[in-house]
């Protein structure tokens, strides 16, 4: 099992540079290079997961030595650890197979591959790591391909913006993380994730300390996996290719922050930093469950659902389940990457369309893509018997269960609402006439293998893990789980449920006319605006950022080059003019006054060599 660490640890590093090189002698073998590295990837994944004996793979590797001062890189692998290798290392290779034909017509295919393999490294490496320390470079080796991967189309402004702000937003929170490392080797004496799991339980760390640095690492978190008010940048990465989206969204990076407070779940409850995290979360479900049902573009729909259900997991942990958060974080990366892929296809077939209001009646040219959409759609909403069912019950019951009246309420409102935005989103694009003239006859099949094959594969895995659910918490956190009952909760959720897809579909199908009049109310109107800009938090964080943190440095640097460099030089002006005036006057042209001037300069020299000879 060592051989597989290794080979999860080096392989896609090695392979991201063999993808470059090799692509730019051929084109082709780029994508090949990727295929074949994911697909190994993915066997080593496997190979750890029916190989596991219970038995955790835990070593250290000294990585900095000087003197007393040491910083580990130890590996640890557990069922959690194995749980997200599968997760990450499966739908990557899903998504790579998938960019075959969407990337295909892309010239630069090399640099492309190369970050997509990086990416998937990052993700492998804060997966296995044990220290907080290695963790934070797998962590900061995604943000970096985060940005080179949403700003592939560097040419082009939006998405070299969107680039640079997930990088700014990012970074932002990482800032927190690595003053919760200092405040973790300063009163926890480690960074080792387990250790600190143990000392939480012993109740042998500073409380105080340990809760500064869990709401450290929560901020961290909070940047990464696209929670309030740190969401923008999920947004506006829509701007990259949608593979990336779908990388980004569903496999890899907005799961990392959960995933580490998962890792540190005994230490989160001990500090009780967990009620911080339900909170925040259901807020930021809340958020991107109402934004979601104004978008108009397929993918920023898909990405404030991003949003809303990452808050869905995250409450789940907060109310002080792991079982329910670290399943519902399962089941949406399978069914998120296969809406997004999904929407990749329906883009591709549309000749790069992202509009849904400008699409329409793509289910008699792509029928087998509208039913996989339709089946990753079931799941997203909670439908049963699709997995997405059961891992969201499980949070809102747990919220119901164990959590306060904010947290319940908002969690189960945003999952009430997935319905509706999904509804939409698949009623737009799939049923009724094209809306576009210039679609309506040019959209053509989509290939079976590349593009249909990788949508069956992740729908039949939304549908049929279903059965496995109770397998999947249990082997997750090593004992049996039972679901918090909540009397009637099931019943009421899909009774909602059902009076939401009707009102929708009747809106959508049937009674356009009738959402048009709503839409123009002045009212209506304005909750549209709010809804559509997410709440306007971009606009706040630009705000703030403009006129109280950078025009306050400016004014701040214009005051101090003003008063202090300018002053500084001008003061040097008299100065320079008295010290002339001084020996001016020693300037007289007579050759009898420049001896007394030089001889009274010797006297004074060797008079203040005898003063100082003398002293010493």
């Amino acid at each position: 099992m060592n051989n597989a660490v290794l080979i999860l640890l080096t392989m896609p590093f090695i392979g991201a540079v063999l993808a470059y090189i090799l692509g730019k002698i051929k084109k082709p073998l780029a994508f090949w290079t990727a295929e074949i590295v994911g697909a190994i990837l993915f066997l080593a994944s496997l190979v750890l997961f029916f190989k596991y004996s219970n038995t955790v793979i835990d070593f250290d590797i000294p990585w900095i030595h000087y003197g007393n001062f040491v910083i580990p890189f130890g590996i640890y692998v557990d069922h959690l650890s194995i749980i997200m290798l599968l997760v990450a290392t499966g739908l990557g290779f899903v998504d790579i197979h998938f960019a075959h034909d969407y990337m295909g017509e892309e010239k630069d295919q090399a640099r492309y591959y190369s970050k997509v393999l990086f990416f998937i490294g990052g993700m492998i490496l804060l997966v296995i790591t044990k220290n907080l320390i290695g963790a934070f470079v797998g962590w900061e080796f995604m943000g970096l391909a985060s940005y080179v991967l949403i700003s592939f189309w560097y040419y082009k402004k939006p998405a070299a913006n969107a680039g640079m702000q997930a990088f700014l937003y990012t970074r932002f929170g990482d800032i927190f993380i690595l003053a919760a490392i200092a405040i973790l080797m300063i009163y926890a004496g480690t960074t080792n994730l387990v250790e600190l799991n143990h000392l939480a339980d012993a109740h042998q760390l500073n409380k105080t300390a340990a809760l500064v640095a869990a709401l450290f690492i929560f901020m961290g978190a909070i940047g990464k996996s696209g929670q309030f008010p740190l969401y923008p940048w999920l947004m506006n990465a829509m701007e990259g290719p949608t593979t990336v989206s779908a990388l980004i969204h569903g496999a890899t990076m907005v799961n990392s922050g959960i995933y580490i407070v998962a890792r540190l779940f005994d230490f989160y409850s001990y500090t009780d930093a967990l009620y911080v995290v339900a909170n925040i979360a259901a807020l930021s479900a809340f958020i991107g469950s109402t934004s979601a049902l104004v978008q108009k573009e397929i993918k920023k729909i898909l990405a404030y659902s991003t949003m809303s259900h990452l808050s869905i997991a995250f409450v789940g942990l907060g109310v002080g389940s792991l079982a329910a958060g670290m399943l519902h974080l399962v089941n949406h990366a399978i069914f998120k990457a296969l809406l997004f892929l999904s929407a990749g296809a329906v883009i591709y077939l549309a000749h790069h369309t992202k509009d849904a209001w400008k699409l329409g009646g793509l289910i008699k040219r792509a029928p087998w893509v509208a039913l996989f959409m339709a089946m990753g759609s079931l799941s997203l909403a909670g439908v049963p018997p699709f997995s997405g069912f059961f891992s969201k019950e499980f949070v809102v019951s747990a919220a119901w269960k164990w959590g306060n009246g904010f947290t319940a309420t908002f969690v189960t409102i945003a999952a009430l609402l997935s319905i509706a935005y999904i509804t939409r989103l698949w009623i737009l694009i799939f049923l009724g006439e094209p809306r576009n003239e210039d679609i309506a006859g040019s959209v053509h099949s989509p290939s079976n293998l590349w593009i249909r094959l990788p949508l069956g594969i992740l729908a039949f895995i939304t549908l049929f893990i279903a059965i496995w659910q109770g397998g999947i918490v249990h082997y997750i956190v090593g004992k049996e789980v039972v679901e918090p009952e909540v009397e009637g909760l099931t019943a009421f959720m899909l009774s909602c449920m059902l009076i939401i897809f009707l009102i929708v579909v009747g809106l959508y199908v049937k009674g356009l006319n009738l959402l048009y009049k709503i839409a123009s109310h002045h009212f209506v109107q304005t909750i549209h605006q709010v809804l559509f800009n997410g709440y306007f938090v971009e606009a706040m964080i630009t705000w703030i950022s403009k006129n109280i943190f950078v025009n306050a440095l400016a004014a701040s640097a214009r005051w101090f080059d003003t008063y202090i460099i300018d002053y500084t030089v001008n003061i040097t002006v008299p100065i320079t003019k008295g010290v002339y005036n001084i020996f001016k006057t020693g300037h007289t042209g007579r050759i009898g006054a420049y001896m007394g001037q030089f001889v009274t300069g010797v006297a004074i020299i060797v008079i203040s060599i005898l003063i100082i000879v003398k002293g010493l």
